[in-house]
């Protein structure tokens, strides 16, 4: 079963690739969902951004991808500030 979240992969520099993830609880038809939404990374390929994403995230159905993002966007520029990677304890498995 899918969320039904936005999700987009860009890759901000060369080898440095990011997710962001839509939050569960945006709203709806906001005028840019990227104002709600988690940002993650950094990843050296998009393989292994997209193996993050399904080791720790419920499928959100769908992506967006872009290799190449606009550099001076303020959204954009703010979510690769601010993204994390997370850290999963060896002691759970899913």
């Amino acid at each position: 079963m899918s969320t039904d979240n936005e999700c987009l992969f860009f890759q901000w520099e060369e080898g440095k690739w990011y997710y962001l993830l839509e939050d569960y609880n945006a709203p709806k038809n906001s005028w840019d969902w990227r104002d709600h939404a988690a940002s993650y990374g950094p990843f050296s390929t998009e393989e292994k951004a997209h193996e993050d994403l399904h080791q720790n995230h419920a499928n959100p159905s769908g992506h967006t991808l872009s290799p190449n993002p606009e550099k001076e966007d303020p959204v954009l520029i703010e979510h690769v500030k601010n993204a994390t990677v997370i850290k999963r304890n060896s002691f759970y498995r899913w």
